[in-house]
């Protein structure tokens, strides 16, 4: 029965990724995310419903557009592939309950599963999304009427003033404002020390994959990396991991 669950919840997982194809492509277009209808790229043919099915379609197009054959990028099937293996490691590591707490973290999930792509592909964190995820976490907190909520609330305005004296004092060579603002969202989504920690495995992880590029000469001091990326991506991991990591980190925590 359980595997049923999870064959759903994958599915779904794949459909909110497909979701987030548009949000990536169409976000900043006129026709909107909701009014306009999915297209080729290329040859701007309108697509059925057939053409649109995650992850399958583009297995059985072999990566190519049915009309005008030209190659479809592997980033569409990534994110929908991203996004349910997110929905389900989480729910396999935290037990198949769906409360308001896990409703709640599924869609700060797939929305941080949404800015890791954007900073990956356009060094940009857009604010609809950064704002979705803060609000989200703000009504959550003020419905579950979450005695922890001021605490969320100076834990973001903390992480967010700390990396907006970065900003300024690096007149945003070392991060952009939308870093700042994502800072503040996941002080109010993990609180602290979590989101402390969150971030720090972030720049530890930013700095490793800098250095790694620098040695195969493929970046140098100056190339902009996404931070936005690793930020959004290490709230991920402490998330799905958040029972393992309180756990294994108790001893620490107590501490701070």
């Amino acid at each position: 029965m359980d595997i049923l669950v999870y064959f759903a919840i994958f599915f779904m997982g794949l459909c909110f990724g497909s979701f987030l194809n548009v949000l990536l492509f169409r976000l900043d277009k006129k026709d909107g995310i909701i009014t306009g209808r999915s297209e080729c790229t290329k040859c701007l043919k309108q697509l059925e419903w057939y053409d649109l099915i995650p992850l399958v379609s583009y297995l059985v197009l072999r990566a190519r557009c049915r009309y005008c054959r030209v190659r479809i990028s592997f980033i569409y099937p990534l994110t929908e592939l991203v996004t349910a293996l997110v929905i389900i490691a989480y729910f396999w590591l935290n037990g198949l309950y769906f409360g308001p707490s896990e409703i709640f973290y599924v869609f700060v999930l797939i929305l941080m599963v949404a800015l890791v792509f954007f900073d990956a592909l356009y060094l940009i964190l857009p604010d609809k999304i950064v704002f979705m995820a803060g609000g989200i976490a703000l009504i959550y907190g003020v419905i579950m009427r979450n005695p922890g909520l001021t605490g969320l609330l100076l834990s973001g305005f903390l992480f967010g003033s700390a990396f907006a004296i970065l900003y300024v004092s690096s007149a945003g060579r070392w991060m952009g404002f939308g870093d700042v603002k994502l800072a503040f969202v996941v002080g109010l989504i993990l609180g602290y020390p979590v989101g402390f920690f969150a971030i720090i495995f972030a720049v530890w992880i930013a700095a490793l994959v800098g250095i790694v590029m620098m040695a195969l000469k493929k970046a140098s001091l100056k190339t902009a990396l996404p931070f936005g990326s690793f930020m959004a991506g290490s709230t991920i991991i402490f998330i799905i991991f958040k029972n393992v990591i309180e756990e294994k980190l108790s001893f620490i925590i107590s501490f701070f």
